[in-house]
């Protein structure tokens, strides 16, 4: 079971990237990996659901990752370089973003985009920025933790930062920070 679920995940991805959110379906989905549409139903209530369980994985194993880099810090300037870099390196892959921005867009105007999408972003930004806070002086952050990490985000993933602007959104990030945390 665990094996049919794993190869529904890797064929919806591969789908998703290849066909678009709005362009991939249930029925080429479960033809990519080799199963009915009946072994996607045992799985997975919907396209969302696939789609969720995607961007949860890549969640789970990118904010761990970032935490542990920042933790490892050992001062604001370091931190800033730590989270500064991470943005850059995420401005390099845009087509996750694409299509969790496609995605979400199609659920708003369907009425599905549920609570689990904003909950999962919720806890993650959140744990990041609890992460980064011991670097603003008297360990205050300027506003909510995950706030802080939205604005990172967004300027990370923008295409229109990273393409149409001409901006690296390391560099962004890098400003954006050294202000936050009054660093020269």
């Amino acid at each position: 079971m665990a094996l049919t679920r794993e190869k529904l995940v890797i064929s919806a991805l591969n789908t998703f990237l290849q066909e678009g959110y709005s362009g991939a379906t249930i029925e080429g989905i479960s033809e990519n990996a080799g199963f009915s549409r009946g072994a996607f139903y045992a799985h997975f209530a919907s396209k969302e659901d696939i789609f969720l369980e995607i961007v949860a994985s890549e969640a789970d194993k990118i904010t761990p990752m970032l935490i542990e880099r920042i933790e490892a810090a050992s001062s604001p300037s370091e931190m800033i370089g730590i989270v500064s870099g991470w943005a850059e390196e995420r401005s390099q892959t845009q087509s996750l973003a694409i299509l969790m921005f496609e995605a979400m867009q199609q659920a708003q105007r369907n009425g599905t985009l549920d609570e689990r999408y904003r909950q999962l972003f919720r806890q993650s930004w959140h744990s990041v920025g609890e992460a980064m806070r011991p670097f603003f002086p008297d360990q205050r952050l300027p506003c909510a933790p995950e706030e802080v990490v939205a604005i990172i985000v967004a300027l990370s993933y923008s295409p229109i930062v990273s393409g149409a602007g001409g901006h690296k959104a390391g560099r962004l990030v890098e400003l954006m920070l050294k202000a936050l945390a009054q660093q020269p």
